[in-house]
């Protein structure tokens, strides 16, 4: 998966997915309703058909659907940051790997 490739999801009433790195990934419901919590993090983050959850944080996700709900990961479009004269970009294209696994 690169930047710019969603991962979209299917995920059955009471299924659960982990995002190992939750950060600059945007989480959008497309139809149900989703529960996502980050570790260590003390909200309840609850995201409905239309809604999106976008975080900076470098923490584990879990989402729980509510209902049978569709989703799509993508990693969220970054502001550009001007480079200073001489300086060489670190990296051309970000590439960011979602691993299946039971929550």
């Amino acid at each position: 998966m690169t930047d710019s490739s969603p991962l979209d999801l299917t995920l059955a009433h009471q299924a659960m997915f982990s995002v190992s790195d939750a950060a600059g990934v945007q989480i959008t419901c497309h139809e149900g309703s989703l529960w996502v919590t980050l570790d260590d993090d003390q909200r309840d983050i609850v995201v409905d058909a239309g809604g999106s959850f976008l975080t900076t944080e470098h923490r584990r996700a879990l989402i729980y659907a509510m209902k049978t709900s569709s989703l799509s990961l993508v990693m969220a479009a970054t502001t550009a940051q001007p480079r200073r004269a001489g300086r060489t970009p670190v990296a051309a294209e970000v590439k960011v790997t979602f691993a299946l696994q039971p929550a």
